[in-house]
């Protein structure tokens, strides 16, 4: 049966090494768009830096966005937001103030918008993000008093693997596995850590968009390469790591792609597999 919806990752996934979508694959999500099939991008970006890819892609996919923190319809702006699941306030509060003099940058996003302090420990990491990205910070003050008492759909703590591998361990006994799953803590890079709402996963936030789209989840398709896409790899009905995905993705989803996000695997994949 060939899926009524695809839903892709975007980082190890739809786009290639040079953050770019190959035109092959472009030209593969179009023809899946003239069958009838939705399409839908699922990332843990911000939403503008998700929307950025629509127009490369030439159709208006719906969104998945901030690891399904919030789902949207359709890319255009001001499109029907049709989940919201924000990271609880004093969470981010005190996420806030354990970051002071560390050497990690905390993104803080809100209203389609992220939100930062820059320091002199921290100015390499947030232009790592901007390069991976092209996300465009507003630095605010270290207080981040700006967005005082308000609920980010997530925090992201970017920073060096040997560092975020301390803090991931730190965070998991106090509010992940080991603390009652209070917030759902989660690696999607080496250099990412990242802390959201237990609800804002892209299996939730995917399930979210079947439902406003009519769709069964049995009847979806989706891709991704790194831990955050596990939940919704498991949750359609036909789920598929990356060639380039991590070990435990691969075992998780219980299906490869014959070929690396770097390659034309889109169009190999619905013709191999469903004949579109």
């Amino acid at each position: 049966m060939t899926p009524k919806l695809f839903a892709f990752d975007l980082d190890g996934t739809l786009l290639d090494s040079g953050k770019r979508v190959r035109p092959a694959n472009a030209a593969a999500l179009r023809r899946i768009n003239e069958s009838g099939a939705a399409v839908a991008l699922a990332s843990g970006r911000l939403g503008c830096g998700v929307r950025r890819y629509a127009p490369e892609l030439g159709i208006d996919p719906a969104l998945v966005v901030l690891n399904g923190a919030e789902v949207y319809t359709s890319s255009n702006p001001g499109a029907r937001r049709v989940y919201y699941a924000p990271l609880n306030a004093s969470c981010a509060e005190y996420l806030i103030h354990y970051c002071q003099n560390k050497p990690v940058a905390l993104n803080f996003y809100y209203d389609d918008r992220l939100y930062s302090a820059k320091t002199d420990k921290n100015a390499e990491w947030t232009e790592l993000y901007y390069e991976q990205t092209g996300v465009s910070y507003n630095f605010i003050d270290k207080n981040f008093s700006a967005v005082a008492g308000l609920p980010p759909s997530k925090i992201l703590f970017v920073g060096a693997p040997a560092y975020l591998d301390e803090q991931e361990a730190h965070f998991q006994a106090m509010w992940g596995e080991g603390g009652g799953n209070a917030v759902y803590v989660c690696r999607t890079w080496n250099h990412y850590l990242e802390f959201m709402n237990p609800k804002a996963t892209k299996g939730i936030g995917l399930a979210a968009l079947c439902d406003a789209l009519g769709i069964n989840m049995s009847e979806a398709a989706a891709y991704g390469d790194a831990e955050n896409d596990i939940p919704m790899l498991t949750a359609v009905g036909c789920g598929a790591a990356m060639k380039n995905a991590e070990t435990a993705v691969k075992q998780a989803a219980g299906r490869v792609t014959e070929m690396t996000h770097d390659e034309d695997w889109v169009a190999r994949e619905l013709i191999g597999r469903f004949a579109v």
